[in-house]
């Protein structure tokens, strides 16, 4: 019989707790500006980087922490455990589909030229489905209220979040690349050699 050996690699693992990390510290620090956060392109990175569990991992924990953490500092009192639990239901998951969607490119095409522009579009392109996913949590949550008008509601939060992956996207893209060329320890195998090159999705 064969043997299932499950073994951390010690680098993923300290480049995981990196993200997550500057995950929490950014998005608390930035928790006064609605949708102004770098959780959803952390998340990307996470799928596309490391891969595996840790695409579900990084932003799961991101979130969970950042939250208790906002809503500490920000909200104590003001929400029902009800709601904070439901909200949480369809923030927490979206951001685990945006690590997913991570998983589906190749970490060599940031290195290609466009590649932080492609980037950058999946990117919006994930924002605006996670939008709409965490509007349907609020339609269900408050099923008094007209749809249309929270769909409404909706847009100048989501024109924010389209901003925020923006700044994000390209700066944390072009900040994994340059270090990745010029060097740090943590990140010298974050660069996943493809073993088809001419295999290009």
């Amino acid at each position: 019989m064969k043997k299932n050996n499950l073994k951390l690699d010690p680098k993923k693992l300290n480049q995981a707790i990196l993200l997550i990390a500057m995950g929490v510290a950014i998005r608390v620090m930035l928790a006064g500006y609605p949708n102004i956060e770098p959780v959803l392109v952390i998340a990307l990175m996470a799928g596309l980087i490391l891969g595996g569990l840790y695409a579900f991992v990084v932003p799961f924990l991101i979130m969970v922490l950042s939250d208790y953490a906002i809503y500490a500092l920000h909200y104590e009192g003001m929400f029902g455990w009800e709601i904070i639990l439901g909200i949480s239901f369809f923030t927490w998951t979206g951001m685990m589909f945006v690590g997913f969607v991570g998983t589906r490119m190749k970490p060599t095409f940031l290195f290609r030229m466009k590649g932080i522009g492609v980037f950058t579009g999946v990117a919006v392109f994930v924002t605006i489905l996670y939008d709409l996913w965490t509007v349907v949590g609020i339609i269900l949550l408050i099923p008094w209220a007209s749809p249309g008008h929270i769909l409404v509601a909706q847009i100048p939060f989501t024109i924010y979040h389209i901003l925020s992956t923006l700044i994000f996207a390209p700066l944390f893209g072009t900040g994994y690349v340059y270090l990745k060329e010029y060097g740090m320890p943590i990140l010298s195998d974050w660069k996943v050699e493809d073993k088809n090159p001419g295999n290009e999705r």
